[in-house]
């Protein structure tokens, strides 16, 4: 089995894009984040360059894995997790310094034990997400609010709303310094470039959803926030499926969404709307052995 690490992102796209295809629902993150290098390179980090690995087996492509500084290992999904095995040794060798690792649900597992074993690192389960699928929207979810792009007058409560978003719903490692200036950044770009959405109620913010990496066929919708005084009104619902029936009445065939399995509710307004689950992706965070 051969792995390599690219230099050049054009070739490593060109190279590792239709195995990714196979499984789109299942690789949107990576594919979308791909797409994203591909506009900028530095999307992710103004200091530290993306890492881009391959791994194949009789000349056939099995696993693929990318890191954007400061940011988590990604894998791809794969039927043959001996890639797993191997990309972790490898990284070894080279001492990366790896925050965490997500991909599918075995293979998150797999690459977390070995690096845990090689490092003497505890490894600890922080969120188990699911990837949601959407073809087609519930018509009674859309309802009548005004629905809108969000304005660069709006930034700085978009901003403030994003902010809110990354201490409530993200893991406790996720939360430093450095991850949420980089957020906030991208943030900042996505109103600017007229990604971010939001409902409003005479005249007030009352949800907002943002369209993000894009696939050949579908798109994913994420940082959905609503502040917790507005909550339990039907305004996130209505807001998402808004946003996703965008997405698809301008050409896509799917919509794409990751949920945390610990939060019922986004589960169950997801799955009101239309969505559908593919498959289990779980993140783990390194920690130092005992």
């Amino acid at each position: 089995m051969n792995i390599k690490f690219h230099p050049n992102l054009s070739e490593y796209y060109e190279y590792v894009f239709p195995f990714l295809l196979k499984h789109e629902a299942e690789n949107n993150l990576l594919i979308g984040i791909l797409n994203t290098l591909k506009n900028d390179i530095h999307s992710y980090s103004k200091e530290d360059s993306p890492v881009f690995i391959s791994l194949e087996s009789n000349n056939e492509l099995e696993l693929v894995s990318i890191r954007t500084p400061p940011f988590n290992q990604l894998i791809s999904f794969t039927n043959n997790l001996r890639t797993i095995d191997i990309l972790v040794k490898e990284l070894n060798k080279k001492n990366m310094e790896i925050p965490g690792v997500l991909g599918f649900k075995e293979g998150a597992l797999r690459f977390a034990q070995l690096w845990g074993e090689l490092n003497n690192l505890r490894f600890i389960l922080e969120t188990h997400e699911r990837i949601y699928r959407l073809e087609n929207v519930n018509a009674n979810t859309l309802g009548d609010n005004k629905f809108e792009i969000a304005a660069i007058d709006d930034k700085e409560i978009i901003l403030s709303m994003m902010k809110a978003f990354l201490f409530e719903a993200l893991p406790e490692g996720s939360k430093e310094a450095e991850h949420i200036e980089s957020s906030q950044r991208r943030m900042a770009q996505a109103i600017k470039d007229q990604m971010v959405h939001v409902l409003k109620v005479e005249g007030k913010i009352v949800s907002m959803a943002k369209r993000a990496h894009v696939t050949p066929n579908g798109q994913i919708v994420n940082a959905v926030y609503t502040p917790p005084k507005e909550r339990r009104k039907g305004y996130a619902t209505e807001c998402v499926a808004r946003l996703s029936k965008k997405i698809l009445s301008e050409g896509k065939k799917y919509c794409f969404l990751f949920t945390d399995l610990a939060n019922p509710t986004s589960n169950k307004i997801y799955q009101t709307i239309g969505y559908r689950p593919v498959t289990d992706m779980d993140l783990y965070r390194f920690q130092p052995g005992e």
